[in-house]
């Protein structure tokens, strides 16, 4: 398909699953696909180093997991990250980077595949990618299990998740201006035994990319109350 991103890598997830999985409160954020800029032109591999001894004819797991893991300790698209979704997931007492209790994770719902153009643009392609990439990711979060899932979408996405609803949208949080922007969140049930609230706000250029660094933190602490409650 010409609109993939080649070489590259499938980003099936971006942060350290193993310290994700050993997190006391398991945070997962939520987008299409992956930026044609996780893999610059002048050194592909710049922000998955590991990924470079990867031999196509013989790919290493290892050498792989080792790649995502590491991402957020290398060169990440911090002009992406740090923005959109890291206020939130300070205010929840969470976080991409080493440091904080909370290791979150970053997905995507329609595929881990980078394109170019950017999905929204993508014309030819995105029913098979889409196809693959949606039933991957709900079994990507059946197995991370969070107890909350941040997305920041057009609505229409929303309907790409296919777990079932325990109950309907409610408001979490409305943030007061000319527009109000409102934070919606469902509960819906990722196993048998494992319910997740998922956290969704409306988009612009980024994830919640109308809402000021202050009030996405906000938002992350009214998450954390909903939670802790």
């Amino acid at each position: 398909m010409a609109a993939l991103v080649r070489p590259s890598i499938p980003i099936l997830f971006f942060g350290d699953d193993e310290r994700y999985l050993a997190s006391p409160r398991r945070v997962v954020t939520v987008g299409l696909n992956p930026s044609r800029i996780e893999f610059p032109e002048a050194d592909r591999f710049e922000r998955f180093p590991a990924a470079r001894e990867i031999d196509p004819e013989a790919p290493a797991l290892d050498l792989y997991l080792k790649a995502l893991r590491d991402y957020f300790r290398e060169r990440p698209y911090n002009a992406w990250f740090r923005p959109a979704f890291e206020p939130i997931l300070n205010g929840l007492g969470a976080s991409y980077y080493d440091g904080a209790t909370n290791a979150a994770l970053h997905t995507d719902i329609c595929s881990p595949l980078a394109t170019d153009p950017t999905w929204s643009r993508l014309r030819a392609g995105r029913g098979p990618l889409s196809a693959d990439g949606i039933d991957l990711w709900h079994r990507l979060v059946e197995r991370l299990a969070p107890d909350v899932t941040l997305i920041s979408v057009a609505r229409l996405h929303l309907d790409k998740i296919r777990f079932a609803k325990l109950d309907g949208w409610q408001t979490l949080h409305t943030i007061q201006r000319a527009n109000p922007f409102a934070v919606q969140a469902i509960r819906f049930r990722v196993t048998p035994d494992k319910p997740t609230l998922l956290v969704f706000g409306r988009a612009a250029n980024l994830p919640f990319g109308t809402v000021s660094t202050r009030d996405k933190r906000l938002i992350g602490a009214g998450v954390k109350e909903t939670l802790d409650a």
